[in-house]
């Protein structure tokens, strides 16, 4: 089965969010501070549910899937649910599938590059950190 892309554009409070794995693009950009984080955020964890299981039922180590993360601001909410995507991604991580966030900031953003060394404190998976010259 193949899986179609997850797209959201962004508005005034989500980002815009493109998962798809034919093309390896997965990234979320922007302001994630949706009035309803569940609702926002549900369709997206299931997605990647989805996607998970079917990467690990195919069991293929050659591709290195990379995930950008670039927020302008993110809820403490919205937190919660990364975390939860995270979480997934890891479970590919420990089996031996390449993964790796991007956490991209501005250079004058030193907390938007705080929020994402915590989460690296909190998991196994790889991060790198790249800024962005304004």
């Amino acid at each position: 089965m193949k899986l179609q892309p997850f797209i959201s554009p962004a508005t005034e409070s989500t980002p815009h969010v493109i998962f798809d794995p034919e093309k390896n693009i997965f990234e979320m950009k922007g302001e994630s501070r949706p009035e309803n984080a569940k609702a926002f955020y549900d369709p997206l964890i299931e997605w990647i549910k989805s996607f998970c299981a079917a990467t690990l039922e195919q069991n293929d180590h050659s591709a290195r899937l990379f995930f950008t993360i670039h927020f302008e601001y993110f809820s403490s909410s919205s937190a919660k649910y990364l975390m939860n995507i995270f979480g997934r991604l890891e479970e590919l991580h420990n089996n031996n599938i390449p993964v790796e966030i991007r956490w991209l900031y501005t250079e004058i953003d030193l907390e938007m590059k705080e929020s994402g060394e915590e989460f690296q404190k909190l998991l196994t998976l790889p991060f790198r950190f790249e800024v962005l010259i304004e």
